[in-house]
């Protein structure tokens, strides 16, 4: 790991975001045999779900590497896996991107279920490199040409309007919704946790 792909995700690992992407790949996929990352940049989120055999980080520079994940390096634009995989994820990397909309609609070949994060209301022009913001649910679905199926906005407890996160899930049945199961319904109960809004 490269000493900015270690400090960005030091930086970042106690994010409350973190924990609710990884309740929410603990719904969508739960019944998953693969899942591919794009954007990865060497953050080790991947190892979170180990039910899940098959699993691909793609990223243009540093896609993350383990006994468990297979790195990629390259773009998605070029990339062909050859197949589809069960879920497909994308975090803090659309508002990046120059032209989302084809680089969005590729996730979807990627991938069965989808599942994308993008900062969620923040200011134009505070953060370097975000070409997009303020990214709000209509910007995204002009993206996506979609509705998600289930989304969330995650913001963190000690920040500024500035740290919300909206994270979005797609799956192929456009009227289908996720509901957690009772022993997930007893989790979120007994921590107080409640990521699913809708």
């Amino acid at each position: 790991m490269s000493d900015d792909a270690g400090s960005y995700w030091r930086r970042r690992s106690d994010m409350l975001y973190y924990r609710a992407i990884d309740h929410i790949i603990r719904v969508v996929g739960h019944d998953a045999s693969s899942i591919v990352d794009v954007g990865t940049g060497n953050c080790p989120y991947l190892d979170w779900w180990p039910w899940i055999e098959d699993k691909v980080s793609v990223d243009i520079e540093a896609p993350y590497a383990s006994a468990n994940v297979e790195p990629i390096v390259g773009n998605i634009l070029e990339w062909e896996p050859g197949r589809t995989f069960d879920v497909c994820t994308c975090f803090q990397v659309l508002e990046h991107i120059p032209e989302p909309r084809p680089f969005t609609q590729r996730l979807f070949d990627l991938g069965k279920t989808v599942v994308i994060s993008v900062p969620y209301l923040w200011p134009e022009g505070r953060t370097n490199n975000h070409i997009h913001d303020p990214v709000d649910r209509d910007k995204l679905k002009s993206w996506t040409g979609r509705s998600p199926n289930y989304s969330t906005i995650i913001a963190e407890p000690f920040g500024s309007v500035k740290h919300q996160r909206l994270i979005a899930a797609y799956h192929p049945d456009v009227k289908f919704r996720w509901k957690p199961s009772r022993i997930q319904r007893r989790i979120l109960r007994d921590t107080g946790t409640i990521y699913f809004e809708e």
